[in-house]
C-alpha cells in the first residue's frame, strides 16, 4: 500500500476539522441539497482537498452518501474531482458524520 493511502485511510472528524478551519463559511465553496462543500488543507498530505460534508438531517442523506460512494468509486471522467476517501465518523458533539474528500487541484481549480 502506497504511503499516502496508508495516511488518508486514517482521516478523522478532527482532521477534517483542522483543514477546513471548524468548517468556516470563509471555506465554504457551495451548498448542495444533501450538503456543503468546503476548502481546506490536510497538512499531513500536504494537499488541497474539497470536503463534501453531509447534512444527515436532511431525509435521503445518507443513503445519497452510500449511493455516491459506490458510484464514484468506479467513474473516471475528466469533468469529475477524484474522491481520495470518505469520512463516516462522530463529530465532537457526538453526532454522526459523512464527508467526502476530493483532491481540489485535480482539475486546476486555482484561485
Amino acid at each position: 500500500m502506497h504511503p499516502l493511502e496508508k495516511q488518508l485511510m486514517k482521516i478523522s472528524y478532527g482532521d477534517l476539522c483542522k483543514a477546513t478551519d471548524g468548517f468556516s463559511s470563509a471555506n465554504l465553496i457551495g451548498v448542495g441539497s444533501y450538503g456543503s462543500v468546503y476548502k481546506g488543507y490536510l497538512d499531513h498530505i500536504m494537499k488541497i482537498v474539497a470536503v463534501k460534508v453531509l447534512n444527515l438531517e436532511r431525509h435521503g442523506a445518507s443513503k445519497s452518501f452510500i449511493v455516491e460512494c459506490k458510484a464514484l468509486r468506479n467513474i473516471r471522467h475528466q469533468n469529475l474531482l477524484k474522491v481520495l476517501i470518505v469520512c463516516s465518523s462522530i463529530d465532537f458533539k457526538g453526532d454522526d458524520f459523512k464527508a467526502l474528500v476530493f483532491d481540489y487541484m485535480a482539475k486546476g481549480n486555482l484561485e
